[in-house]
């Protein structure tokens, strides 16, 4: 049987935090042992791995030791020492934690999971250039928090992936997630009178109305949740290690490493063509296995992009 891979430091931090947000918020601090591999997309083997350095962890920051069972089919935090709770930080511990984030070698999404879990969305402290970071936020998360918090209808400017060019919608604002260190602006789409999801990056204009939102029935499911219960499937398989920890998709579901070094795994997606975009961009490090129509669609895909002219993907 072979060793299983060992996880490399920075996926290691990110494995533990998104175990313990699962173990927390879970009915009796327990997850089925393959749940928790999914959910924080490791394979089976490396769970024990992640579960010792958390008690190590544990044990240096806090004198308290966090104790987290795993049995033969499941996995059970012990006591309140593993438990994250809530934290309220002061704007000078904000500017410390922050400044300790930018210390350390860790990857933008490892620092975005971190600052949301200790910190929250309006903790962060007074600096201008995180709230400016277009990367994650775009440029009109002051605005968007602005219209949430006063209740305002808006016009909104945004191109998805599967629109040729951008278009306005009006919309009700609810709240502002973030998944793997990608924000989403979760709306009301006022013509289509539905719940939508926007990607803060892709925001190219918001302007506010003179009308007030309605109150909205929403739900508060995660995109994993809604990808995993709406979405279609596919079986993939990853070039190495170092491909698949680049991979940040919320619909990333079993991971099984192979014995060749390379990764297969499922993915829940809703638009087949931005699956073909993402195996194309990885330049040969991802390809897709199953199911065999999708796999068949991704050459004439290709070629209908190489005949268009050249433009900016958003």
């Amino acid at each position: 049987m072979p060793k299983p891979s060992k996880l490399s430091a920075d996926r290691m931090v990110d494995a533990g935090i998104h175990l313990l947000e699962a173990l927390s918020a879970a009915p009796d601090h327990i997850l089925d042992r393959q749940e928790a591999s999914r959910i924080i997309g490791v394979a089976p083997d490396q769970l024990p791995e992640v579960i010792d350095t958390l008690e190590t962890l544990a044990d240096r920051t806090s004198g308290a030791r966090a104790v987290i069972e795993m049995a033969e089919t499941h996995v059970r935090v012990q006591g309140n020492a593993a438990l994250l709770q809530p934290l309220r930080l002061s704007v000078e511990e904000s500017m410390i934690v922050e400044h300790m984030l930018d210390m350390l070698h860790l990857d933008d999404s490892t620092k975005a999971r971190i600052r949301h879990g200790i910190m929250g969305d309006g903790d962060r402290g007074e600096r201008s250039d995180d709230i400016a970071e277009t990367s994650r936020y775009g440029t009109w998360l002051t605005r968007i928090r602005e219209a949430i918090d006063d209740g305002i209808r808006c016009e909104l400017t945004y191109r998805s992936r599967t629109d040729d060019t951008a278009r306005t919608r009006t919309i009700d604002p609810i709240r502002v997630d973030e998944e793997r260190g990608v924000s989403y602006l979760i709306a009301w789409d006022v013509e289509r009178d539905e719940e939508r999801r926007y990607r803060l990056d892709r925001i190219h204009d918001l302007s506010f109305t003179d009308d007030s939102v309605v109150p909205h029935t929403v739900s508060m499911e995660k995109t994993a949740d809604s990808l995993r219960r709406t979405g279609s499937v596919a079986h993939l398989r990853a070039a190495d290690e170092s491909t698949m920890q680049r991979i940040d998709w919320a619909g990333v579901g079993r991971i099984a490493p192979q014995h060749d070094g390379s990764y297969l795994f499922d993915v829940h997606y809703s638009s087949s063509s931005w699956l073909y975009d993402q195996v194309l961009a990885a330049g040969g490090e991802l390809t897709i296995v199953e199911p065999a129509e999708l796999r068949a669609g991704l050459a004439p895909y290709a070629s209908i992009l190489l005949e268009q002219p050249a433009v900016t993907r958003a």
